[in-house]
């Protein structure tokens, strides 16, 4: 699958490694019995913003598979607009 430079593999990329990153972390809270707070988690998802980033440039540099690196930084910005959205204004 990855072999395919293709925007879509990129987007789906993009999307699924934030969401299991940030699953596993809450779940590794509530194991610990901690409570995640907003703040908490605003800033964690700040940091799932920043592993895309990482992610997008290991394909775009590193792999040389452009779309790809497109689709994940598509989806990265779009991220980016809706945690701006619900974090900074009171839009969402």
């Amino acid at each position: 699958m990855l072999e395919k430079d293709k925007i879509w593999v990129g987007a789906i990329i993009g999307i699924l490694l934030p969401v299991a990153i940030y699953t596993i972390f809450i779940l590794g809270m509530e194991m610990a019995d901690r409570y995640v707070t907003t703040m908490i988690s605003e800033k964690f998802q700040l940091v799932l913003i920043a592993v895309n980033a990482i992610v997008m440039r290991q394909f775009m540099i590193k792999r040389n598979q452009d779309n790809i690196g497109k689709g994940i930084l598509l989806v990265t910005f779009l991220g980016l607009i809706l945690h701006m959205l619900k974090y900074y204004t009171d839009v969402l």
